[in-house]
């Protein structure tokens, strides 16, 4: 296999072209032509993240987050891409198109939720950004329930310590949920209009939490990593169909970047 033989694959399975504007999802470091044996897995690429990868002997890392974003000035050993190119290990990022794309990080989000919490076969969209191009998903609960409960749930599912919510003043038991992993609290509208009676995602600003009290919506901020983690079992699901040969690692390193809390 080479890089060019894995960016296929992905490019397969969710176009890169569907990306956002802003976006860089792609080949952002690394040959083509580069023969790949092993893949490190992780959502993010950090300057650990690379010497986890040289360590472990891989090729190629895949990530969620593009590991550049802004147009590089400089390149010094700060900053991650400078050790890809020590290592010589090639970066593969699928972000925004993997969000969208059907069978997609919001899709392989679902039906992990569904594990715990019983939803019914048929999944809506939740914003759709134009022909093809669907952000989010909702779908109905097998046994309506109410919001802390749902909470713990979610707390238990997606391993999230610092989960945050709140609770309509006027809600009752939820029969609908909608969900966009990542950082979707501007989709609380687009949650209404889907008929839901919640939305679950991450990284919710004060500007999310006051519009939610003022639309008298339930909220739940489960965290961006949480929510966004599962992308690496979504890697693996794509990669070990298209390519069983590869060695594929998930990453030890990728951990939620918060070092201590207060407790």
């Amino acid at each position: 296999m080479t890089i060019q033989d894995i960016y296929d694959i992905l490019n397969a399975y969710a176009p890169f072209s569907l990306q956002e504007s802003y976006d860089k999802s792609g080949l952002l470091v690394g040959y083509p032509k580069q023969q790949v044996k092993t893949v490190l897995l992780t959502l993010d690429i950090t300057t650990s993240v690379v010497i986890e990868a040289a360590n472990k002997n891989a090729d190629l890392i895949l990530a969620h987050h593009p590991v550049i974003w802004e147009p590089l000035k400089s390149v010094s050993p700060g900053h991650p891409v400078w050790h890809l190119i020590r290592y010589q290990i090639g970066a593969i990022c699928s972000h925004t198109c993997l969000d969208i794309a059907e069978g997609g990080l919001n899709d392989y989000f679902g039906n992990l939720l569904n594990r715990n919490i019983p939803m019914l076969p048929e999944r809506l969209p939740l914003a759709t950004l134009s022909p093809g191009r669907v952000l989010g998903r909702a779908a109905n609960l097998v046994q309506p329930t109410d919001a802390y409960s749902l909470a713990q749930m979610l707390r238990s599912t997606l391993n999230c310590s610092n989960l945050r919510y709140y609770q309509g003043k006027n809600a009752g038991l939820i029969r609908r949920i909608a969900w966009c992993t990542g950082s979707g609290g501007d989709l609380i509208r687009e949650a209404i209009h889907a008929g839901a009676d919640a939305l679950i995602t991450g990284d919710c600003k004060h500007s999310v939490w006051a519009e939610t009290h003022n639309l008298d919506f339930t909220l739940f901020d489960c965290g961006h990593f949480e929510t966004e983690i599962p992308v690496v079992g979504l890697f693996r699901k794509i990669l070990q169909e298209a390519a069983p040969e590869l060695i594929l690692l998930d990453s030890e390193k990728g951990t939620v970047p918060i070092f201590q809390t207060l407790l």
